[in-house]
């Protein structure tokens, strides 16, 4: 069961922030990169949290560890390689999530030594859980569910419906918060998000 003291929180909360800043950037430099300009117009192509954070996402992230960013809004007729340019960003941003949390796992031994105890103690709590939660975040975020960013597959898989997808994801994230409090998400991907833990962290 998942540890909600106090203290937890407000590092599931920072996680959650680092995350989202370093998906949302992923996602958005590889749509450009693919030829779709609209994300740096929208002022999702740079690291700060406040532009990719949703609310619910979040919430549903640090409560119940299956969250999302705002949806980075991407024009398949923009990219270079169609719907594959799709796929590809979808699969930039499980990658930078999961290389993000395994590189502070690589300069935790050279980051600690030079901390406080308490700070230490709180740092390596910190990127513990920025494992944990980037784990999750890199798995869920390739399902085809509006408004996950895997929801690019599901627009690549059925174009027509590009503009439905978008209209319903605001309101998706409420189903898909109070599905993840049930804990299902977690129960039913635990060995796919343990077969992720093993290869990319430990």
């Amino acid at each position: 069961m998942t540890d909600l003291t106090l203290q937890q929180l407000v590092l599931r909360l920072i996680a959650y922030v680092f995350i989202a800043a370093v998906h949302g950037f992923a996602v958005a430099a590889a749509a450009v990169a693919m030829g779709d300009q609209g994300p740096r117009h929208d002022g999702r192509l740079h690291l700060n949290p406040l532009a990719h954070l949703d609310i619910v996402g979040t919430a549903s992230g640090v409560l119940f560890s299956i969250g999302w960013i705002r949806p980075v809004a991407i024009d398949r007729f923009e990219m270079r390689l169609g719907r594959i340019g799709l796929a590809i960003v979808v699969a930039a941003g499980a990658a930078a999530t999961m290389i993000s949390a395994a590189a502070l796992r690589l300069a935790r031994p050279l980051l600690l030594p030079l901390l406080p105890d308490t700070a230490s103690a709180t740092v390596f709590a910190l990127i513990e859980i920025i494992g944990e939660l980037s784990t999750w975040f890199a798995l869920i975020n390739i399902l085809p569910l509006p408004p996950l960013t895997g929801a690019h597959l599901l627009a690549a898989a059925a174009p027509a419906y590009g503009k439905v997808i978008a209209k319903i994801a605001p309101y998706s994230g409420g189903v898909l918060a109070a599905v993840a409090a049930t804990g299902v998400f977690t129960k039913v991907l635990g060995p796919a998000y343990r077969i992720l833990a093993n290869t990319f962290l430990n």
